[in-house]
């Protein structure tokens, strides 16, 4: 089993999760800041739109698309997990 591959699941898990329970400590987690850096294994990242998340490795963009919702989402307003 690759990298990839783990992530893929463990991406699917989390989103299921969050896509069921909605949690409500979605409300309260930190939002990416200048100073948010990624790991060796990256960071989760939560959509404000649909609350559906996925893994990124780095920071250096200034906005990203959901993969879920296909809303392009500014860096400081995705949340993190």
């Amino acid at each position: 089993m690759t990298l990839s591959m783990t992530i893929a699941g463990s991406e699917r898990i989390i989103n299921d999760f969050l896509n069921n329970e909605k949690p409500k400590w979605l409300a309260t987690c930190n939002k990416v800041t200048k100073h948010t850096r990624a790991s060796k294994h990256g960071k989760f990242i939560v959509c404000p739109e649909c609350h559906q998340g996925q893994f990124v490795f780095h920071f250096s963009w200034s906005a990203l698309t959901c993969q879920h919702c296909d809303t392009m989402i500014d860096k400081y307003d995705w949340k993190l997990l």
